[in-house]
């Protein structure tokens, strides 16, 4: 058993042994190691290396819970710190009550081991005043005396706050394994309160997210009726105008950029919608019915020919129909912004390809295509995200919607769309769709596989 009984003079005058410490843990970490007799400054930078700037410990020294040696005389704090050290903990060692409360005022602890007798404040003394700070009023403390084995004395000490009481001669395995417990308890409970920060903070980005969602539910209504409503009837004003045949040719005019610019905003609003009912979690709604995809290509051609005749779009099928169920409304947006965007991207003189073609019996794929300089590379990761714009060649106004808003309509049809872009053969778009618009995930499933079979083999 060690005997850890050395002492102040006013308790024992001829005694002072003490072993050699154990050998040092190799995790352990002795704050303040005892120095003789003499003048002292350890005590403020052993205990907050952190106000001295001094780096933090590793990830690996994250759950080591500091102790607190009390203890006026310098050969029982190296006897506990001998004792203690296989525990693998941090050892903060100081001599007196004066500085175990200063070093309770900068750092958290998972127990004091502090000395009874000491001169000027003692342990009883210290033990009150920590109790009487908020922070430090369930901290554990463990009394260590050669004192009076006296039932009042030891009652005195559990009244000043004592948590467990050891009279000298100490054994080193019963010390140990009584701190050992304050320190799991301690571990324990700091993971709890991590854990209650990390739920809070949790919790705390939930309600932002679902803030923001009812937010945008908001603006769904602003747009939907705020701003549709009177801009239909500012479209509809300038068509009557426009329909009367004795209208001067400067209102003509002037009516006729009104309905530009409203069919202008009009487009906007409609994005601005299908961006929201996007990210709302819902998706895109699609209402499929019986068509012909191959017609809807022509359809979309022929409006895009009409707006653009200084252009050419051509239609290649490999099949004279392509029946399916699609939302073909949708799909026309989809077919659209692609095509639009290939005239708006390509020279002039070269043509825009649209073709069709199957895949099975369950599978159908649209590619458009146009000639040019291709898509450069660092457009190409978040060409589907929303507000992402290329370059405007011909200075139009662009939210950068349109294919966020194309990729999403596929994707609520069970599709997919990708794009591949090269210098030598141009830009094209492909557009994988099942025949039966569904969204259990199987036609997802076939459509992604067509498309890795397709890059395997390209």
């Amino acid at each position: 058993m060690l005997d850890v009984s050395a002492r102040h003079p006013a308790e024992s005058q001829n005694s002072r042994p003490c072993l050699p410490p154990e050998p040092l843990h190799p995790n352990a970490r002795v704050t303040s190691p005892v120095m003789p007799p003499g003048p002292r400054n350890s005590v403020l930078s052993a205990v907050s290396d952190v106000l001295a700037g001094v780096p933090q410990p590793p990830s690996n020294e994250l759950r080591r819970a500091r102790v607190l040696l009390v203890d006026d005389v310098p050969a029982n704090l190296l006897a506990l710190e001998g004792i203690l050290e296989p525990l693998g903990q941090e050892l903060v060692s100081v001599r007196s009550g004066d500085e175990a409360l200063k070093a309770l005022l900068l750092d958290e602890y998972a127990c004091v081991l502090m000395d009874v007798q000491m001169p000027g404040l003692d342990g009883l003394e210290t033990a009150k005043l920590v109790r009487a700070r908020e922070r430090t009023k369930h901290l554990p403390i463990l009394f260590i005396t050669a004192l009076s084995r006296e039932t009042a004395y030891v009652t005195r000490g559990y009244e000043y706050g004592a948590v467990d009481y050891l009279l000298k001669p100490v054994d080193p395995d019963i010390l140990r394994a009584k701190v050992s417990v304050f320190v799991e308890l301690y571990l324990r409970g700091e993971q709890l309160r991590q854990q209650a920060l990390e739920l809070a903070e949790r919790r705390r980005v939930e309600e932002q997210l679902q803030r923001a969602a009812e937010l945008e539910q908001q603006i769904v209504g602003i747009v939907g009726h705020d701003i549709r409503s009177p801009l239909a009837a500012i479209l509809t004003t300038a068509s009557l105008q426009l329909a009367r045949e004795t209208l001067p040719e400067g209102q003509r005019k002037a009516f006729e950029r009104v309905i530009r610019g409203g069919e202008r905003i009009q487009r906007i609003v409609e994005q601005l919608l299908d961006f929201t009912r996007a990210r709302l979690g819902g998706g895109i709604p699609v209402v499929p019915r019986p068509g012909d995809l191959n017609e809807l290509c022509c359809k979309v051609a022929d409006e895009l020919r009409a707006a653009r005749p200084d252009r050419t779009v051509l239609c290649e099928f490999t099949h004279d129909s392509l029946p399916g169920a699609w939302d073909l409304d949708r799909l026309a947006q989809v077919l659209a912004n692609l095509v639009d965007n290939a005239l708006k991207y390509s020279p002039s003189d070269s043509p825009v390809r649209i073709r069709t073609s199957e895949q099975g019996e369950d599978t159908v794929h649209v590619e458009v295509h146009n000639g040019g300089a291709p898509i450069p590379t660092h457009l190409r990761s978040t060409l589907f995200q929303p507000f992402r714009r290329g370059v405007d060649t011909e200075g139009r106004e662009s939210l950068g919607l349109g294919l966020y808003i194309a990729h999403s309509i596929v994707e609520a049809h069970g599709g997919t769309l990708r794009v591949e872009s090269t210098l030598e053969a141009g830009t094209t778009f492909f557009l994988c769709l099942p025949r039966q618009s569904q969204q259990d995930g199987r036609h997802l499933s076939a459509c992604a596989d067509a498309t890795l079979a397709e890059t395997l083999t390209g």
